[in-house]
């Protein structure tokens, strides 16, 4: 995690978002990126998203066999890459209330299906992933949804499966009548 912090730090000292990841193969770092959504404008240059792009033949060939750190929750467009491309393991830093997708697995059947082998770590060193956060928020006035102090998750990383979650949320799809 601390690599995916140093990637943060890179982002926000760029002008962007303070989001960092970092892909890891049997504890070898294999990729790194940055969000850079804001310089240049693109807003699908998602930390995760470049990350992965970076090793994409490389993920083919090793399903189940990496694990990659984020320093926020990812939002659906991540997550979902990170299931379609076979990751064994996502270790998040800071929550993201408004945007983040880790509690949606339960209601798609899926990725449910489909993420049922994702390890999920949430709130790993959240309190420094967060501090980035409220600095890029206090910079620019942007996002102001993650500077709150809710978007930090429990000081205690949480272990979950999308089974898990599912079990203890309660979700009936609306009828369609």
């Amino acid at each position: 995690m601390l690599a995916a912090l140093a990637q943060a730090k890179l982002a926000f000292d760029a002008g962007n978002m303070p989001i960092g990841a970092v892909i890891v193969h049997n504890g070898t770092i294999i990729a790194v990126g940055r969000n850079a959504i804001d310089h240049p404008a693109n807003d699908t240059h998602h930390a995760e998203l470049s990350a992965i792009q970076s090793v994409a033949p490389f993920l083919a060939t090793h399903k189940r066999q990496c694990t990659i750190y984020t320093t926020l929750e990812p939002c659906m467009m991540c997550l979902g890459a990170i299931i379609n491309v076979g990751i064994q393991s996502l270790v998040t830093g800071a929550a993201d209330p408004l945007v983040g997708a880790i509690d949606l697995l339960a209601f798609s059947d899926y990725y449910r299906h489909k993420g049922n082998a994702l390890q999920l770590v949430s709130g790993f060193m959240a309190e420094e992933s967060q501090a980035l956060l409220n600095a890029y928020v206090r910079k620019t006035g942007f996002r102001a949804h993650l500077s709150t102090q809710s978007a930090v998750a429990s000081s205690s990383p949480s272990v979950f499966t999308p089974a898990s979650l599912s079990n203890s949320l309660k979700f009936q799809r609306p009828s369609t009548k």
